[in-house]
């Protein structure tokens, strides 16, 4: 049998070569084409139904045998069916999506997902009779002038500023879309659905309501409208009458992007412990299969995002993406687009720190440390704060100071994470899989988020990453509205834990920012 076989989907022509035994919702992330799985690959909604065209999968199993009892022949479960040889396929969703726009505004009608981030907005537009993939865009989001952080945001909100911020965010939005458009050569008009996911705080800024309430304890977001009126706002960048919905917050700082999240990486309804974590300026830890949800908000700040670090910078072409530091001392970068490095993203941020740590640069409490293979590269400047330079020119430049912010960042993801399975009743040991979402995408390895001491140790070979679940999940909403209900009302029975009037919060904060495995 041959090691990869090509698995096409129809009507968009996309195919990915996967090796047997892939299932096809696998296959169809790696093609560009989007499939929801809202039941987490269970085989119990029947969503990612796909008609098989040409080829062969295997043999259905039991449960999916039992989910197909009363479906056409041919059809087949993307999220249970195994790739068997070389197979043609068509979702079905696709299909229905394509005869509505047969009788309404043709083929050229575009749907918008948007990541609406506390440092970064991201939108994807995606063909709505084919569900492939058209473009990826990203700003820098203007409401950075107000502050980094999202509590600083709420404040100049309060303080007189709330049309100024909803403005910056709407023009966020309409840049990201804009620039996705313009890279696809997508007209405006042709864009009809949007659908917004963020955190609480950006989905409240977005919307221009009273933040009064989310700026305090116990930090309650209000009531959104879910529905945003775009005349005089994104109106210049997509259809007049498009549908723009925002995906609303869940409870406290977990916001809409964790309904997103909850869709993309099939966490409605799954029956074992299932952990996401995105990492992000405001990290968002879901635990799902333990009954009704638990879920957690971090103030990670942005390191994870390549903010604020002195050689730091977006996910984008010449970012350094992982570093690899050899025996001899040579610093192998991976850079997004190729070419040299210019900066470092927040995955090549903690992929470097990973490797100091191993070769002794870096000790567990996070200290820059002379003695070895780098030795010679180490300064010190005017204040005395130490350096390491990881090129030639000295243009990339890890402080220490940079080291201490990302030690905090992932103190906030590790006190978040033990929480969630505390509430739980439950060890990470029970973790069936970790997902991982966010910025990272696929750029780091497992073994940097156990060797920090991020995520336990024990479930360093459950990790697995599901990309910007935020912006794909708005992605999924955008193309099939009905989306939402269903991660909604896994939501709505959500267990909230609020780290910060936790017991012990901060002596465990300050415990967590050792670089060292646990769990």
């Amino acid at each position: 049998m041959p090691t990869r076989v090509p698995v096409t989907f129809l009507p968009a022509d996309a195919t990915a070569w996967v090796e047997p035994g892939t299932t096809l919702i696998e296959a169809s992330r790696r093609a560009g084409v989007l499939i929801a799985a809202p039941c987490g690959g269970r085989g119990v909604c029947g969503s990612c139904g796909v008609r098989v065209v040409l080829g062969e999968l295997a043999p259905p199993d039991e449960s999916e045998q039992m989910a197909l009892s009363h479906a056409r022949g041919g059809i087949r479960l993307a999220c249970r069916a195994a790739i068997a040889g070389p197979v043609t396929v068509t979702p079905l969703i696709l299909e229905a999506n394509a005869a509505v726009q047969a009788l309404g505004a043709g083929a050229d009608t575009v749907a918008a997902g948007v990541d609406l981030g506390t440092t970064t907005i991201a939108a994807m537009l995606v063909d709505a009779d084919t569900g492939r993939e058209l473009a990826r865009a990203s700003v820098a989001n203007p409401q950075s002038t107000y502050g980094a952080d999202v509590l600083s945001r709420l404040g100049a909100s309060i303080d007189g500023e709330r049309e100024a911020l909803q403005a910056a965010a709407i023009q966020g939005v309409a840049s990201a879309i804009a620039g996705a458009a313009g890279a696809a050569k997508v007209d405006p008009a042709a864009i009809r659905s949007v659908a917004i996911a963020g955190n609480s705080a950006m989905a409240v800024l977005l919307e221009g309501a009273d933040p009064s309430k989310l700026a305090v304890h116990p930090f309650q977001p209000p009531v959104l409208s879910a529905h945003l009126d775009v005349r005089g706002a994104l109106a210049p960048e997509i259809a007049a009458d498009a549908r723009v919905s925002v995906l609303p917050p869940i409870a406290g700082f977990v916001g809409g992007d964790s309904l997103a999240g909850l869709l993309v990486g099939g966490m409605i309804q799954v029956q074992a412990p299932t952990l996401l974590v995105d990492f992000g300026t405001n990290a968002e830890i879901l635990l799902a299969g333990v009954g009704s949800l638990v879920v957690a908000s971090a103030a990670a700040g942005p390191a994870f995002e390549g903010v604020g670090i002195s050689c730091g910078g977006p996910a984008a072409s010449g970012g350094v993406s992982s570093v690899r530091l050899h025996e001899d001392g040579v610093l192998e970068f991976a850079v997004i687009g190729g070419g040299a490095p210019e900066w470092l993203t927040g995955s090549g941020l903690l992929s470097l720190v990973a490797e100091l740590r191993r070769v002794g640069h870096i000790d567990s409490g996070g200290a820059l440390l002379a003695p070895g293979p780098l030795a010679d590269s180490f300064s010190v400047d005017a204040a005395g704060v130490k350096g390491i330079r990881l090129d030639a020119t000295g243009g990339l430049l890890l402080t220490q100071l940079d080291v201490r912010a990302l030690q905090l960042a992932k103190a906030a993801v590790r006190v978040g994470i033990d929480s969630v399975l505390e509430v739980a009743g439950i060890r990470a040991r029970d973790l069936e899989s970790v997902q991982i979402a966010g910025a990272f995408g696929a750029a780091i390895e497992p073994s940097c988020l156990t060797a920090l001491g991020i995520v336990p140790a024990l479930v360093g070979d459950r990790v697995r990453h599901v990309g910007n679940a935020s912006l794909e999940g708005a992605a999924l909403v955008a193309l099939d509205p009905s989306l939402e209900a269903l991660a909604l009302e896994s939501a709505r029975r959500a267990r909230h834990v609020n780290l910060a009037s936790s017991s012990g919060f901060a002596a465990a904060l300050m415990q967590a920012t050792e670089f060292a495995p646990y769990g």
